[in-house]
């Protein structure tokens, strides 16, 4: 009898302290407190960027008046922001010149003599005080377009829905579907997993597109065979990494690209050949949790940044004007 007595006064003891773990973990860890996962991956020193790697510095922000940015392009000395419902058109001190009100939410913008805008599954032809041209029929109830590239012939659709790029003439008219899986042309098809998908043209005309699943940039003939690509997966400031990078991409002079990416937001240079050249914006220059900025360039080198979160234009130019 004594011996259950002291079992049960034990057990009682026992019940207390198990009782009062459990009510101080309950305020410790209540909710909006912090817990600590000891199965999370801490990539921030993946996002620190070796100083002498930074080979542009920033020298402007244009602040917008907009609700949601969505786009931005370069030509002829004008900065075109796609935005809302609307097209604004800025000069490089940040003097807004025109703005124009779009019948929808545009996705896309390029520019020649003409402007190129997408709405989600199709394309509109604008002239440059903002007056429609043409509409081109729709690519259907699964078409995400999500770039345009535009050369002397040919505009250049990228539609992430359909994993596809569109060559077409300027009234619309299909040429060929790029990118489609083709074993005898060499190519694998696109991995496009979310509305990431970008496309750029070469000095010499040769589209380049972005393969966002497979960290990688893949290079077209004018018959839409592959002719290069190159691929940089790593998780160091060199490579990408994550799901769909790069984001954003365009190509500078002397077939120099700038990339873009998300997850750890950065833009970064790479020669024709995929070698990493540096950075043009660490990600300690961007808000925590920043989308990829769009990014487009003049015809100085310099890199112009649409920086969604903070709203702004953002221009970088090179440390050594050689670059």
């Amino acid at each position: 009898m004594k011996n259950r007595k002291y079992i049960n006064h034990i057990l009682a003891v026992m019940a207390i302290f198990i009782a009062g773990i459990i009510v101080r973990d309950f305020f410790v860890n209540r909710s909006g407190k912090n817990i600590d996962n000891p199965y999370a991956y801490d990539i921030s020193e993946f996002a620190q960027v070796d100083p002498s790697e930074v080979i542009y510095k920033e020298v402007k922000a244009l602040r917008l008046s907009v609700s949601e940015p969505k786009g931005i392009a370069f030509a002829d000395g004008i900065i075109y922001v796609i935005a809302d419902s609307s097209m604004i058109q800025l000069n490089e001190s940040g003097q807004l010149i025109k703005q124009t009100h779009l019948e929808g939410s545009p996705t896309a913008i390029a520019v020649n003599e003409k402007v190129w805008l997408a709405f989600t599954n199709r394309v509109v032809q604008l002239d440059k005080d903002g007056n429609v041209i043409s509409r081109w029929q729709d690519y259907g109830e699964r078409a995400v377009i999500t770039s345009l590239a535009v050369s002397d012939q040919y505009v250049y659709v990228a539609d992430a829905g359909n994993r596809l790029v569109y060559q077409c003439r300027f009234d619309g008219e299909l040429v060929r579907r790029v990118g489609e899986k083709d074993e005898q042309k060499g190519v694998p098809g696109f991995v496009v997993p979310s509305p990431y998908f970008d496309i750029a043209l070469s000095d010499e005309g040769f589209l380049w597109a972005v393969d966002p699943g497979r960290h990688s940039l893949e290079n077209f003939n004018a018959d839409g065979a592959m002719r290069t690509s190159w691929t940089k997966s790593s998780v160091k400031t060199e490579g990408f990494s994550g799901c769909c990078n790069p984001a954003h991409m365009t190509i500078l002079a002397d077939n120099l690209f700038v990339t873009s990416e998300k997850g750890i937001v950065r833009v970064k240079i790479y020669d024709q050949h995929g070698e990493y050249v540096g950075v043009v914006a660490s990600p300690d220059q961007f808000d925590e949790d920043s989308y990829a900025p769009d990014v487009c360039v003049d015809e100085n080198n310099r890199v112009i940044l649409l920086d969604f979160n903070r709203k702004q234009v953002r221009i970088f130019e090179p440390l050594n004007n050689e670059q």
